[in-house]
């Protein structure tokens, strides 16, 4: 071959278009640069986001290769002419694949942040929130490397595939260089489409190295799946301990309601009890337990209260983040399997603890540090209170309590009170007013800041509550919302799933007229048995739909959390562990009574209980049908008539 025809060669392949393989390798490696600083950034609750990091990141590199290969073929497909439709597909593919490539580093960044993926319910609920000033602030200061990293790695992306675009105008079409690319992508679409058939490994990993597109189907698919009534719905129900015979088996009708509510009403003051809920951010079981000595030395204020009252440590959620924990405690009910109650289910018929109270002529307030919006609490709490109080210029716990006290001290004095304090401070990323304390450089010692400063807070408001006239005929609750995992048990989350005890254990502490002094009960109970417990305390009898039952009575119920298709049932002996249309998923672990986690590490000693050998395969479909059942219950509306 002369000089001369290797020079027509070279012209030739300067003019020929390998824009489709430059296309597919620029948006694939983006997608693996976004999930290098997924795998191997910190997340806020400290340390890596698994705990193999390579095996997650090689997982889910497989995982997310279909996406960008169908994209590469579509638009090879469309490089085989040079004309407008051509190239009106080929800047069509690469604005959707950029705008895929956003809604990943987004969905990666909650990963991070909350531990789940984006769903349709979470763009529900978050999609009309309003920015909270101080959540913002403490992200932005905590995690501003990791949103500045996660918008650099698009961007880059973006601009090399603009100036190569322009610098680059070649002519010619290789049609069997297009053939062979095409085939060699589309293998790659078969194989990473049956990833999680294919590979035990990220089988395993399945749920949280899913696209976020298979996310979004996967929820689709679930609700046309469940749009009939499943065929086992009388015996999950039954599990539940719902009436099948019923048309609503969970309302609990009380005759004369009217005049049981008068008499009650008609009653002087001295015979109401005042009931003060002392709602804790993300407050993890494992640092409420009081019968550890550091807990107590950490949080002398709650330690106190806890006994001389009665503690239950083994306190439960009915799933995660706070629009669950709002939902377990005020409406009494189990949270959806697949979506959230409080954004995609208002139309159902429900009554809350709060209206309950509210028609007993009880003065109900809710003070918050927290943008109620954000969770789309604000419609519920103009609903549920007489005054729904946040001010963002009051946004630490201390403030919060001083103005706890001014409320307090200024509500009607002819009514009985029922108050929900809400604090912040223990929210990710767990930073204390800088005028307490220096924000700590890791998690565990920041949550151990935030727990210390939110106890001070507590010892005000208890402080106020004892001088009160009204402190006898007071009852005080302190509960978290739901629990958070520490940077240990985060990389538990693909063996645990999604309604783990690092993200519900929680605790309850009861103290005031009528409670038990000095009593610590371990069996495992629930959110749901918050407002039973109250109207119970308080003598109402009211219609209502609450699912739990009166804590202090001596029957035991087993207790439920459902999340994202995932399910726990915790009864005395064990916790059953049951993911729908996954039976590899299926195990136990046993149910504590004492402790028995590393408590040589308060706040990041505890991973996950120890597991239970056997065969759970009944319980586990049992669980399956229940949770099924349930989902049912709440998308017909049938709580309540």
């Amino acid at each position: 071959m002369d000089f001369l025809e290797i020079k027509k060669r070279f012209s030739l392949l300067k003019k020929t278009d390998f824009s489709f393989i430059v296309f597919w390798l620029v948006t694939y490696i983006t997608r693996l640069f976004q999930l290098l600083h997924l795998y191997f950034s910190d997340t806020p609750s400290g340390g890596p986001f698994v705990e193999r990091p390579w095996s997650g990141f090689i997982c889910a590199a497989i995982a997310d290769l279909a996406a960008f290969s169908i994209s590469g073929i579509i638009f090879a497909l469309a490089s085989f002419r040079h004309d407008k439709t051509s190239k009106v597909i080929r800047v069509t593919i690469s604005i959707v694949i950029l705008f895929y490539l956003i809604f990943c580093g987004v969905n990666d960044q909650i990963m991070r942040w909350m531990g789940q993926h984006i769903t349709l319910s979470f763009l529900s609920t978050y999609s009309v929130s309003k920015l909270e000033p101080n959540l913002v602030s403490n992200i932005i200061s905590t995690g501003l490397w990791n949103f500045v990293l996660a918008i650099l790695i698009v961007v880059t992306a973006t601009i090399f595939w603009i100036a190569y675009q322009k610098k680059v105008t070649p002519i010619n079409s290789s049609k069997a260089l297009l053939c062979s690319f095409i085939i060699f992508l589309s293998i790659f679409t078969f194989v990473s489409w049956n990833a999680n058939d294919f590979f035990k490994p990220c089988h395993i990993r399945w749920q949280r190295i899913q696209p976020p597109y298979i996310t979004i189907f996967d929820e689709l698919e679930y609700q046309k799946q469940h749009s009939v009534k499943p065929s086992n719905y009388a015996e999950g129900i039954t599990l539940l301990g719902g009436d099948t015979n019923e048309d609503f088996p969970f309302y609990h009708k009380v005759e004369n309601e009217l005049a049981f509510m008068k008499e009650f009403m008609e009653k002087p003051l001295s015979e109401k009890k005042d009931v003060i809920l002392l709602s804790l951010e993300s407050f993890r079981g494992w640092v409420g337990d009081f019968r550890i000595e550091q807990n107590c030395n950490r949080m002398p204020n709650l330690c106190k209260l806890g006994k001389r009252g009665t503690l239950f440590p083994y306190t439960y959620s009915v799933g995660y983040p706070s629009t669950e924990g709002m939902l377990g405690l005020q409406l009494g009910i189990w949270s959806h399997p697949n979506k959230i109650f409080l954004s995609s289910l208002q139309h159902v018929r429900a009554k809350a603890l709060p209206e309950i109270l509210g028609e007993a002529g009880y003065h109900r307030i809710v003070l918050t540090a927290a943008e109620p919006s954000f969770d789309n609490f604000t419609p519920w709490f103009e609903k549920w209170f007489d005054v729904s109080e946040y001010n963002p210029d009051i946004n630490t716990d201390i403030p919060l309590a001083k103005r706890f006290i001014e409320m307090y001290e200024n509500r009607p004095l002819d009514k009985p009170l029922y108050f929900e304090w809400i604090n912040f401070v223990t929210h990710t990323p767990f930073n204390v007013p800088k005028s307490y304390a220096t924000p700590a450089a890791t998690s565990d010692e920041r949550y151990e800041q935030a727990v210390a400063y939110l106890d001070s807070a507590i010892g005000i408001i208890l402080n106020c509550i004892e001088k009160s006239p009204r402190v006898n005929e007071t009852i005080i609750i302190v509960t978290g919302d739901h629990s958070i995992a520490n940077g240990k048990a985060q990389k538990k989350l693909d063996e645990l799933g999604e309604t783990n005890s690092t993200y519900t254990w929680t605790t309850f502490i009861w103290a005031g007229t009528g409670i038990p002094e000095g009593l610590s009960i371990t069996k495992p109970v629930s959110h749901i048995d918050f407002a039973p417990t109250v109207l119970s305390l308080l003598g109402i009898r009211a219609s209502n739909n609450f699912v739990g039952h009166n804590l202090f009575a001596e029957e035991f119920h087993p207790t439920f959390s459902f999340r994202h298709n995932d399910a726990i049932m915790r009864n005395n002996e064990f916790a059953i562990f049951a993911r729908f249309q996954d039976s590899s998923f299926t195990h136990a672990r046993i149910q504590s009574h004492i402790v028995d986690w590393d408590t040589t590490e308060t706040i990041g000693g505890f991973i996950a209980e120890q597991k239970a050998e056997g065969n759970f395969t009944a319980e586990a479909k049992a669980l399956i049908d229940a949770m099924d059942a349930w989902a049912w219950v709440l998308d017909k509306g049938i709580l309540a008539p």
